[in-house]
């Protein structure tokens, strides 16, 4: 178990020390980004955790809620900043592709890992490619919506 707590103490850090890195002049995109995936992300969760597709066996705040609160709501959505901020919107679709794809292939392959070697997410009846799957949805409509909400062209 103190892997696990170890884990996630590095993991909240990395989190925070991220958010250093956020340009200054896109604080204000960065904040509807987050608050957007975190929408996503909790109503997610907590769908995939009640009909025990997964469970977090060893997670934050147990008595509140099922999801991992660290996923859910700090790193997945900082992250999807930095996928927000740093798309390629002028790029040919195959590279957009190749973007989400990449991002959602280095969010699973961490996931997996620590399925396999930790307590803090078991899958039930999920596996890598609902992982994969679910984050590549879950990025791509957060970008539409930033494109939406701050009416972004592709030039």
């Amino acid at each position: 178990m103190k892997v696990d707590q170890s884990i996630l103490y590095i993991l909240y850090a990395c989190t925070f020390i991220s958010l250093a890195f956020i340009p200054k002049h896109k604080l204000r995109d960065a904040s509807i980004i987050f608050l957007f995936q975190q929408a996503v992300t909790w109503f997610a969760g907590i769908l995939a955790v009640g009909f025990n597709l997964l469970e977090y066996p060893v997670r934050e705040l147990a008595k509140v809620n099922g999801t991992s609160f660290l996923y859910e709501f700090f790193l997945y959505p900082v992250i999807t900043i930095f996928f927000c901020l740093y798309y390629p919107r002028i790029s040919k679709r195959w590279k957009k592709i190749i973007y989400i794809s990449t991002f959602s292939t280095g969010l699973t392959i961490p996931e997996v890992i620590i399925e396999q070697n930790t307590n803090l997410i078991k899958y039930l009846k999920w596996e890598w490619y609902d992982t994969w799957a679910s984050v590549y949805i879950t990025l791509f409509l957060a970008w539409i919506f930033y494109k939406w909400y701050f009416k972004l062209t592709n030039r």
